[in-house]
């Protein structure tokens, strides 16, 4: 039985999205300049790939705090070619540390800003691109960046921005 290959958040949603969940084996803080995340603990659990999950809070956490920096005139990118990340001790079966640092990017001008974000990968496999950007073919003006840890977490990070927040923007 295969492990389940593709995880992420809801595509191209543009309204508030609930806090993510919280617990001791998950850690994140974000500033006006990056977000930096910390999971510890099993990799699976009841059959699910609770360690790369992680990566959906990541999405969800990043994505609020663009829409933040955004509405306060901050305005922001993600840094994709610098996300960095780290996974210790990954082998499938027992516990793992994953740490990741998503970096910003101030920008001048309100278009040119992001305000959405969110990622697709593989604990242990790479998805195929074209599968990854059918998940996002109604997006307009996606960018994104591949990066692989050396023990196998594949990621797609993704941004866009927001079409009900900066509707006034040429895509």
């Amino acid at each position: 039985m295969g492990i389940l290959l593709l995880c992420g958040c809801s595509c191209g949603q543009t309204s508030s999205r609930a806090n993510p969940p919280t617990s001791t084996n998950r850690v994140w803080d974000c500033s006006e300049t990056s977000c930096y995340g910390k999971y510890s603990g099993p990799e699976f659990k009841n059959g699910e790939d609770v360690a790369h999950q992680f990566s959906n809070t990541m999405a969800l956490v990043v994505g609020d705090k663009l829409k933040e920096l955004y509405k306060t005139q901050n305005y922001t990118v993600v840094d994709l070619e610098h996300i960095t990340m780290v996974t210790k001790d990954m082998d499938g079966v027992g516990d793992v540390e994953y740490t990741i640092t998503i970096p910003f990017l101030r920008v001048q001008d309100s278009c040119d800003a992001f305000t959405s974000f969110d990622h697709r990968g593989g604990w242990g496999h790479t998805p195929k691109l074209e599968t990854v950007l059918t998940h996002f073919s109604k997006v307009k003006g996606l960018r994104y960046y591949f990066h692989k840890t050396p023990e196998g977490l594949t990621e797609y990070w993704l941004q866009w921005r927001s079409a009900s927040l900066q509707s006034k923007c040429d895509y």
